[in-house]
């Protein structure tokens, strides 16, 4: 393919792709403070800017390095590669922003770097058995387990937490500063964790380097989040009513974990924690009859299914008329 021609659908695919990331990334660190209408929309936009550019400054080089250079090795993504890989992800993920679906974008982005390396014989299989499954089994589990027991402090009301219950309403307007606030520190993660799947790739085919990249693609998940605003509410809406204190307990809950494996280079799927997250929120006040009989619960299950395959099918192919 013509070296320009690769140049303009890279630059294209890169922010198409930025753009899908925002509204996929915009939702889980906003739904909570939006369902409970904390905040305006263009306001939680300006906040989740600023919060994902500290994020990727500060953390997202780990995760750049194992996505750039731990599934295959770096010599093999040129700009033609990259450009498979960015087109490959971003129009699963966009298939999922269509029906409104928050995606992990990080799952799209490792099941086409996954098909990159089974094509080409060269695939790291001990960052995937070792740091990705690891991280990607345990961490949503674990924001189910913590964010039911810390919300079975607060649901059902009953006499032996009541004072707590009273002490917190006393004091609303701090908790609805910590929402917003855990919400920044969510989208912190975010800025770790996802901006790099489209920095990687581009960085590590040489057309810019890794700050440079955070810089550039840290606006355009904001426009993502403006266009796929929709995306936002299908979680903090329609699974269960998230108030002040449950969308606390997800946001500090989701952000820690996310956070914590973005130090370590894993690029954990923040989608998955912060549903399960609200899961965990809906099973305390609830119960789970309810939750598994949710009409939504199908759809997300096979999205989230679907969308990283498409991701991996869509990179083989492309692959193989490229010869």
């Amino acid at each position: 393919m013509n070296v320009d021609v690769v140049n303009v659908l890279l630059v294209a695919f890169s922010f198409f792709f930025a753009l899908n990331m925002g509204g996929t990334s915009f939702s889980p660190s906003f739904s909570a403070a939006l369902g409970a209408k904390l905040i305006p929309r263009l306001a939680a936009l300006a906040l989740f800017t600023v919060s994902v550019g500290i994020g990727a400054l500060v953390v997202g080089g780990n995760v750049t390095k194992t996505l750039g250079s731990g599934f295959v090795p770096a010599g093999t993504i040129d700009r033609q590669v990259a450009l498979v890989i960015v087109a490959s992800a971003s129009g699963a993920l966009f298939i999922a922003n269509l029906v409104k679906i928050p995606q992990s974008t990080a799952w799209v982005t490792v099941f086409s770097l996954t098909s990159l390396g089974l094509m080409g014989g060269n695939l790291n299989s001990d960052t995937i058995f070792y740091k990705l499954l690891p991280a990607w089994i345990s961490v949503p589990p674990i924001a189910f387990l913590l964010s039911w027991l810390m919300s079975k402090r607060l649901y059902p009301l009953r006499g032996w937490n009541y004072r707590l219950y009273e002490h917190l309403t006393k004091h609303e307007w701090k908790l609805r500063a910590l929402v917003i606030g855990s919400s920044c520190y969510v989208a912190m993660g975010i800025g770790a964790s996802n901006v790099p799947n489209v920095v990687a790739p581009l960085s590590t085919a040489g057309v810019f380097d890794v700050q440079t990249g955070m810089l550039l693609f840290t606006p355009v998940f904001a426009m993502g989040g403006f266009v796929f605003s929709r995306t936002a509410m299908t979680i903090g809406k329609e699974v269960v009513p998230i108030g002040l204190y449950s969308a606390t307990i997800i946001n500090i809950v989701v952000g820690t974990l996310i956070l914590i494996c973005a130090w370590m280079g894993v690029p954990q799927s923040l989608v998955h924690a912060q549903v399960l997250a609200v899961f965990g929120i809906a099973y305390a006040k609830e119960g789970g009859h309810d939750l598994i009989r949710h009409p939504l619960l199908r759809k997300i299950a096979v999205l989230w299914i679907m969308s990283p395959l498409i991701s991996a099918g869509l990179t083989a192919l492309l692959l193989l008329l490229l010869g």
